[in-house]
């Protein structure tokens, strides 16, 4: 009881799980809704999650950056390439927009609830390869998106990959500036 009592604080701390429950939220709003309503969603929890971590909003807004124009030409070269199409009409290119502000919404998570997912290089390539995958299958189920047969799945995974690991490598590269300054 006496542990408890010392982890819940941090537990409750935005960094851990009501950011973790927070993006969750949004990301079912952004999945399963409509319109402006999806993208509406992830913005709002990147905005929440802006003002919770206000201090270091600099290197916040980086990241989230990074994950986006990543993630959003990941998924141009995915369409582009005949292994995945997307549902909804507001787009960017070829990537609606619901889909770049998930990818926004990942990149708010990378330095808090979800760090551990490029805590190095070869974990982020394997949770690339198989994550990926995973979440857009689960995306399809979900009718929003289609992927197209065994090639798009290791089209996925090859994206997924390469995007975390471009992501933990400039992830490890600001660390180290942030040490050296």
């Amino acid at each position: 009881m006496v542990a408890l009592t010392r982890t819940a604080p941090q537990l409750l701390a935005w960094n851990k799980a009501p950011q973790w429950l927070s993006h969750q939220v949004a990301w079912w709003v952004c999945v399963l809704g409509s319109g402006w309503v999806r993208p509406s969603a992830m913005a709002a929890f990147v905005a929440v999650h802006l003002w919770f971590t206000r201090a270091e909003w600099k290197r916040e807004v980086k990241v989230i950056v990074w994950a986006a124009v990543l993630g959003l030409s990941a998924d141009t070269l995915l369409v582009a390439a005949g292994a995945v199409e997307f549902t909804g009409a507001l787009r960017l290119g070829w990537v609606p927009l619901w889909m770049v502000s998930l990818w926004a919404g990942f990149g708010a998570t990378l330095l808090h609830s979800q760090r551990v997912m490029l805590r190095n290089r070869r974990l982020a390539l394997i949770i690339g390869a198989f994550g990926g995958p995973a979440a857009y299958w689960g995306g399809e189920r979900l009718g929003c998106l289609t992927i197209h047969g065994a090639f798009g799945l290791f089209a996925v995974g090859c994206a997924w990959a390469v995007v975390l690991g471009m992501l933990e490598n400039l992830l490890r590269q600001d660390d180290a500036r942030r040490t050296t300054v």
